[in-house]
């Protein structure tokens, strides 16, 4: 038996295309390669950020602009006469020659003692 496995060890010894213990790189030459290529990728990584974040300081700093020295104000009297608002629902009612709003700006109280007002 010892003699079949003998030969049969040869054998496939002499077949294998190459010798394992040559060819095949230890665990630590596998971790160290391993170990640069991630390292190179983080200093990559590196330079392209820092270089993105310098780009970014320079277009804000090109862009930047001093405020105006004469800063122009919006006047109250301008917006309330150059905006106007209009409910859509108001085409729906019919139209009235009073603004009860303008017209009668106090309201009328109830005479009952716990009432509210005459609306």
């Amino acid at each position: 038996m010892k003699q079949t496995d003998d030969s049969l060890r040869e054998r496939i010894k002499s077949s294998w295309p190459y010798e394992v213990n040559e060819k095949t790189p230890s665990f630590d030459r596998v971790w160290q390669a391993a170990d640069e290529r991630y390292t190179s990728a983080r200093r990559r990584y590196r330079y392209v950020a820092s270089a993105a974040a310098v780009a970014a300081v320079a277009v804000i700093a090109l862009n930047w602009q001093s405020p105006a020295e004469e800063t122009s104000y919006i006047e109250i009297a301008e917006l309330l006469e150059s905006t106007s608002w209009v409910a859509p629902s108001d085409v729906l009612l019919p139209d009235r020659k009073f603004d009860i709003y303008q017209d009668m700006p106090v309201l009328f109280e109830s005479t009952e003692p716990a009432g509210g007002a005459l609306l």
